[in-house]
């Protein structure tokens, strides 16, 4: 394969898990073109690998806004690929993309779903036809992502203490069960404290209640809400002593960013936990708040000790 079209549209902590093994098909194709279909949201982080010469846009709109359903398939036709790899692996891009594009497609490609390890060859004589199809097995790589690469503009990052803990207390509002509850963020923010450590809680407008009540449990924690990027998150945990956190994406970034990550989840998530070198995840037997403070307390005092100088 000499002209690749990688799908992969999110969320962002899917996104990231899958980005090492992404990053890693260079090895595989060394002189291939790679294209990546991802949401917009994804693309700033993807342009930072240098590994794509394009990109597709796919925002995962209703199938019957037609307008950007013939963009999109457009987009890929004209591409011409001679292989797609799909990491989404989901029913939009199983059932819905795949027939089309094979439909579509004006020459032979091979069609590789990294979850089956599988890859179909599509053999077609003209565009507008089926094509007839042999299956194959692949071995890609994969391992974890390391975002050493992943830099933003850190514009507040003068606001920040020398010493800190970054705390994590946010996910998407369609998913409240994975929101540890925000007293005991305050409780780990009150410990920290008692031991002369900052604590920096990020968030967005929609985490704004919870970082303000966090923040307001402590002289020593500072708000980040609303001044941090995704490209600002590695640096920033790069910054901490730790961070703890939600099943959220920034929790995954922050899992390959070089600093121990505890992350909190329910039981329901627990296939989604962090898997970066240093990570500790905590999994709750039920829901969320069964993961006491003193969980939580007991993996961060050791870290928060051998990285604070005795006095």
């Amino acid at each position: 394969m000499k002209n690749i079209l990688v799908i992969k549209l999110g969320a962002l902590g899917d996104f990231i898990i899958a980005l090492g093994s992404i990053m890693n098909l260079r090895k595989v194709y060394p002189d291939a073109r790679f294209t990546l279909m991802t949401h917009r949201s994804l693309i700033q982080i993807a342009k930072q690998t240098g590994m794509f010469s394009d990109f597709i846009v796919d925002n995962r709109v209703s199938y019957f806004n037609l307008k950007e359903q013939v963009r999109l398939f457009r987009e890929v036709i004209q591409g011409n690929f001679d292989g797609i790899i799909d990491f989404q692996c989901n029913k939009r891009t199983t059932k819905k993309y795949f027939p089309l594009i094979r439909w579509l497609a004006p020459s032979s490609f091979m069609w590789c779903d990294v979850v089956k390890r599988t890859c179909l060859n599509v053999s077609k004589k003209k565009s507008c036809s089926r094509g007839t199809l042999t299956l194959d097995s692949i071995a890609l790589p994969w391992e974890m992502t390391d975002l050493s690469f992943l830099h933003g503009e850190n514009k507040h990052f003068g606001e920040l203490p020398e010493r800190f803990v970054l705390m994590i207390p946010g996910c998407s509002p369609t998913h409240p069960y994975k929101r540890w509850p925000v007293e005991n963020y305050k409780a780990i923010v009150q410990h920290l404290s008692e031991k002369g450590v900052y604590s920096v809680v990020m968030g967005t407008k929609a985490e704004a209640a919870e970082v303000d009540a966090i923040c307001a449990a402590s002289p020593m924690a500072v708000s980040m809400l609303n001044k941090t990027s995704l490209l600002d998150i590695p640096d920033l945990v790069r910054r901490s002593i730790a961070c703890v956190g939600n099943d959220t994406g920034p929790s995954h970034i922050a899992a390959y960013s070089g600093r121990p990550v505890i992350a909190i989840f329910d039981q329901r998530t627990a296939a989604s936990i962090t898997r970066g070198p240093l990570s500790i995840n905590l999994v709750s037997p039920g829901t969320i708040d069964k993961v006491t403070v003193d969980m939580v307390w007991e993996k961060l005092q050791p870290i928060v000790d051998a990285a604070v100088p005795v006095q």
